[in-house]
């Protein structure tokens, strides 16, 4: 498996954008910040700057080396080497994600509370790029939804993971919705998502397979 140059052009942009954001903003902020806030952005714990940006600068890279080379061990890896692109999708959004929660977390360090309506309309766009993901996504070990039931089956796969994706998008724009009408985001993010997981990962996926296998249509998984 060759890396390909043209996959590697976003993560890195990312990293330029935040060491430029880290130099950027490091001056400004105070000698003991907020490092991790509760349910309703409340700080409940604090660490000195450097520390804040070096675990930010750790996470990044931790997320890049992660979810770029993990594919590599997968058992499948022979069937979806591929589409090791559409695999790639979700460490480059990741970090996009956790760029927004770097520039969300610098304000709320700045200001003292964490804007969390804010929070959870990037968590609204986040849901609405899984559930576009989700159905291009081949059978493997290590990203989607990993259940016995669609692990064991390309059809349970395949199909749990267009009905999971029309959910998430549904969710994430209810999600978007909550959080600009001022429902808690906390009460949203549960209720919204409690289900999507219930239907997308247990419900779902178990009734399929039950059905195929009372059919005689189950096939044997191939690695």
């Amino acid at each position: 498996m060759r890396l390909s140059i043209k996959h590697e052009i976003v993560p890195f942009g990312i990293l330029i954008v935040l060491l430029v954001l880290s130099f950027y903003f490091y001056p400004g902020l105070p000698d003991s910040v907020p490092s991790h806030f509760n349910l309703h952005g409340v700080p409940d714990g604090y660490s000195s700057k450097l520390n804040f940006m070096l675990i930010f600068g750790g996470i990044f890279i931790g997320l890049y080396l992660l979810l770029t080379f993990i594919p590599l061990i997968d058992p499948f890896w022979k069937k979806i080497e591929s589409r090791y692109g559409t695999l790639l999708l979700l460490r480059d959004f990741a970090m996009i994600f956790m760029l927004f929660i770097f520039v969300i977390s610098i304000i709320g360090a700045k200001r003292g509370t964490l804007p969390v309506q804010v929070m959870n309309i990037g968590l609204g766009f986040l849901f609405i790029f899984l559930g576009n993901w989700l159905p291009k996504l081949p059978r493997n070990f290590f990203f989607g939804i990993r259940t016995p039931w669609t692990l064991a089956s390309d059809e349970v796969w395949r199909k749990s993971h267009i009905v999971g994706g029309w959910l998430f998008v549904a969710g994430g724009i209810l999600l978007i919705v909550c959080a600009l009408i001022g429902i808690s985001p906390a009460v949203s993010l549960i209720a919204i998502l409690s289900p999507i997981v219930l239907v997308s990962a247990i419900i779902y996926p178990l009734f399929l397979y039950r059905k195929l296998q009372k059919a005689n249509q189950l096939e044997r998984p191939e690695l």
